[in-house]
């Protein structure tokens, strides 16, 4: 993907499927996207937009999916801000 170039994230690809729940190794895989999705083995498919994960709007009042969202994205939050760190 080149700068400037326009993302239709309408249509978004499935980036990877994890087939375990490892808040970590899923983080390091979505920092480095900016858009698409990603499925989760016994969670389901979820978006990434900007480098970061979001939940489908007919999983927001599951609280397990917004639990696991959140973690992510904290997750992605230290792994920048170790990066940032370091530099």
């Amino acid at each position: 993907m080149f700068k400037g170039e326009i993302v239709n994230i309408k249509n978004p690809v499935t980036l990877r499927i994890f087939k375990k729940y490892q808040p970590r190794q899923i983080a390091k895989f979505v920092k480095g996207f900016f858009n698409g999705r990603i499925y989760i083995v016994g969670l389901g498919r979820l978006r990434v937009i900007e480098g970061k994960v979001v939940a489908y709007q007919y999983q927001k009042n599951e609280k397990n999916i917004m639990l696991v969202v959140s973690e992510i994205n904290k997750t992605i939050s230290e792994l920048s801000q170790r990066r940032a760190l370091m530099a």
